[in-house]
């Protein structure tokens, strides 16, 4: 089987977690593109308050929930609203520095993963595009899988649900060239 040096693996590693940094970062701070999918409050303040009156815990809602009676659920699907809401009711729960070690854990695993795969893949090909290729489908068919779901069963608006996808997708692809790049086998050292 084709070696890789584990100093590569562990820079494969390193390339995934800032590969997803950086993407995360152009994506969703500096581009305009997520916020074209979302709608914003009128009065935010007021919208939060709304939701406290109704929300008073952190959590996650869903309307119509399984406590809706028959009458409630009918009533909501057919003249709505129907929401699925996310609360964090004295805000953000984590620090930023431990949302970044937890950004940082998870582009490491990420890349754990993304290198075992491609390391299984060196026994059947040691080409980089082939690598990139079949990692980037698999990873492309789990990025559709929930997110169509949220569309049909959960009532996600399409066009947020289209750009988490696209979001996703790129980001998987980049990691799969960064990962793929520093799996290549090492050629063996002449005699």
């Amino acid at each position: 089987m084709p070696r890789v040096r584990p100093a590569r693996f562990v820079l494969g590693l390193l390339a995934v977690m800032v590969t997803s940094w950086i993407w995360s970062v152009l994506f969703y701070v500096v581009s305009p593109i997520p916020y074209y999918t979302v709608q914003q409050p009128d009065d935010p303040v007021a919208a939060a308050r709304s939701l406290r009156e109704y929300f008073p815990v952190s959590g996650t809602y869903i309307l119509p929930g399984r406590s809706a009676t028959r009458e409630e659920a009918t009533l909501l699907r057919r003249e709505g609203p129907v929401a699925h809401v996310f609360l964090e009711a004295d805000g953000p729960p984590l620090s930023q520095g431990v949302k970044n070690l937890l950004g940082s854990a998870q582009g490491l695993a990420i890349g754990t993963f993304l290198g075992i795969a491609m390391l299984m893949l060196n026994r059947y090909t040691t080409r980089y595009w082939n690598h990139v290729a079949i990692v980037s489908s698999v990873a492309m068919a789990y990025t559709v899988y929930p997110r169509v779901a949220d569309i049909v069963f959960s009532d996600y608006p399409p066009g947020y649900t289209l750009m988490m996808i696209f979001s996703d997708g790129v980001s998987f692809v980049l990691m799969a060239m960064g990962m793929a790049w520093f799996t290549r086998p090492t050629p063996p050292r002449a005699p």
